[in-house]
């Protein structure tokens, strides 16, 4: 149980961490923590390095489609993503699968859950952090949004069944 807690409280220190501190390097930093952390606790390290990969690798790609259309858009003009949301991807593949394992009970739950909170995440990560702007009218990539986090995240909690990652678990 605790380390469901810790586990937590990790994803809930690096969610604001990743979206307030300017320096990329503290990001990167806490993030490599946190997956080391991460990695010594559970108890198949290879389907987990797998599972990591795979979600950033899925959240990473959704992220760069709605940067490069224009929906969100950095300050400096890029097409990609920024590197804290990035960064944000490693830390919550950490998190889904086990202080949020609630979300494999139901992809109901995972389908409602996702399309208030993943669009809610953006909106506020953009506020707080100021490189990110939304197009206008606003409505418009808020309504993307969640339809992407709708499909997201009971896919994600899907795809932690499978068997080439259900072997991994807490020691």
């Amino acid at each position: 149980m605790w380390r469901i807690i810790a586990n937590a409280v990790l994803f809930d220190v690096a969610w604001p961490l990743c979206v307030l501190v300017n320096s990329v390097w503290v990001i990167v930093a806490f993030t490599a923590a946190n997956l080391f952390f991460h990695l010594r606790i559970v108890a198949n390290k290879r389907n987990e390095w797998l599972w990591v990969a795979t979600v950033w690798l899925c959240g990473a790609s959704v992220d760069t489609l709605v940067f490069s259309s224009g929906l969100l858009s950095n300050d400096n003009g890029s097409p990609f993503p920024p590197a804290w949301l990035l960064l944000l991807w490693v830390n919550f593949a950490t998190a889904l699968r086990y202080s949020m394992f609630f979300l494999q009970k139901s992809g109901w739950l995972a389908a409602v859950l996702g399309g208030i909170f993943g669009p809610f995440s953006y909106w506020t990560g953009a506020w707080l952090n100021g490189t990110v702007e939304f197009s206008q009218p606003v409505i418009v990539p808020v309504l993307v949004l969640v339809c992407i986090w709708v499909l997201f995240l009971p896919f994600t909690t899907w795809l932690s069944r499978r068997r080439i990652f259900t072997e991994a678990g807490y020691a």
